[in-house]
């Protein structure tokens, strides 16, 4: 039984530097750990967030584009995501451009992005799905066209991905970033874009021909919330441990013969053949076997 003199004894000991700095180690990665778990959690909660649009949008009724963003400028808001819109217009295949580092499952592949050009002249940005990468394990072998002229289209609304700081290929972007792209098309281009559902008239050899279509998001949490409480509890057992070796230490200089045991609850078949609780050494040894 840790005692009022076994603690006023260890807290004695932080006058020594040693202690001290051990101290101050257990506050810093302490202060490390609940940082980690914090952001463990914040991906745990951005998850549940964007499950929580998937479910209540993906398999809503389409409505008009421009009921949902007035203005090619107008931000997509964050509980309309995943919405389906239906829009009309003509593609533009020369200005497609491919998508890079876009797996499906466990195959490394393409996104084909292809501008919608709507009867004002603004543009929508269309990805179209998914292509593998090609037989030499380049650019994929063939890029399909989309449907020639008017075409109505049904597409999930997404928010434009985070710019990344790397220059791709001619014809190749890293991320769908609708304001990046804008600089080399002309007219306003949407700040959002729409995963393709559907699009009518079919495009030249039907499914057969288009790219594959993205499938609905995965909505697995992931370990996140786990991981959060595991580093939160890493914080806790850093402080256990100084406070035992402190304990101990204090227990040992004021000449205490007691050790200090971690007094667990006695199960059924904890006791030896007398009847005693096992000794130190004995769990040691059963914990060896």
């Amino acid at each position: 039984m840790i005692t009022a003199a076994d603690l006023l004894g260890a807290l004695r000991l932080l006058r020594e530097r040693g202690w001290l700095i051990g101290l101050l180690g257990v506050i810093l990665a302490s202060i490390a750990f609940v940082q980690l778990g914090e952001w463990q959690h914040h991906r745990y909660a951005a998850k549940v967030e964007r499950n929580r649009w998937i479910d209540a949008n993906y398999d809503a009724p389409p409505v008009p584009l421009g009921s949902v963003l007035p203005t090619p400028a107008t931000p997509l808001a964050v509980e309309r995501q995943w919405q389906p819109v239906r829009v009309q217009g003509i593609y533009e295949p020369f200005a497609q451009l491919l998508v890079r580092n876009r797996p499906l499952g466990n195959d490394p592949g393409f996104e084909v992005l292809v501008p919608l050009r709507l009867a004002d002249g603004s543009a929508f940005l269309i990805d179209r799905g998914w292509l593998p990468t090609g037989s030499t394990g380049g650019l994929p072998d063939v890029v399909p066209a989309p449907p020639s002229g008017t075409v109505e289209v049904i597409a999930h609304l997404r928010p434009p991905e985070p710019s990344l700081d790397r220059v791709a290929p001619q014809g190749q972007v890293w991320r769908i970033d609708p304001v990046a792209i804008e600089a080399g098309m002309h007219g306003p281009v949407y700040s959002a874009f729409g995963v393709l559902a559907s699009e009518s008239p079919a495009p030249p050899g039907g499914a057969s021909g288009a790219p594959a279509l993205l499938p609905r998001p995965d909505e697995d949490l992931g370990p996140h919330l786990g991981y959060a409480w595991q580093w939160w509890m890493f914080t806790v057992v850093g402080y256990g441990v100084l406070g035992y070796y402190m304990v101990r230490e204090a227990r040992q200089r004021s000449g205490n013969p007691e050790p200090l045991r971690w007094r667990l609850p006695v199960a059924s078949g904890s006791r030896g053949r007398s009847g005693r609780e096992l000794t130190d050494e004995e769990w040691e040894d059963a914990a060896g076997r």
